[in-house]
């Protein structure tokens, strides 16, 4: 269900949605990276440490928007084998986006892909 919100602060709550995501995603891959055998750790632990930190910037910036649009993002919650959902809290309104798991997936792609 949406909440009667403009379409700005729609966008802006599903952006935090897919970088927080992509933070949780690259955090287990730097985990699996280090517990590796492979023979040169530091580039891959470099370039993933380097996109997690223009990710981190863009994530406390848009955290300060909604702060100051009163907005407010739950964590994900498991509605089945394959979707999740978010809740959020805008202007009194609840509201939450379901994502099926595949296309928040290439949501992070594609962002990803924008930040290399």
């Amino acid at each position: 269900m949406k909440a009667p919100i403009p379409k700005y602060e729609e966008d802006l709550i599903h952006e935090y949605i897919v970088r927080t995501y992509l933070i949780d995603i690259l955090e287990n891959d730097l985990n699996v990276i280090n517990q590796s055998n492979f023979k040169l750790h530091e580039p891959y632990t470099h370039l993933v440490e380097h996109v997690l930190k223009k990710i981190r910037f863009e994530l406390r910036d848009m955290k300060a928007e909604m702060k100051k649009l009163k907005i407010k993002v739950t964590d994900q919650k498991r509605v089945n084998e394959d979707f999740v959902q978010y809740d959020y809290f805008a202007h009194g309104y609840r509201g939450y986006n379901r994502y099926w798991d595949a296309a928040l997936k290439m949501h992070g792609t594609r962002l990803l892909a924008k930040l290399q």
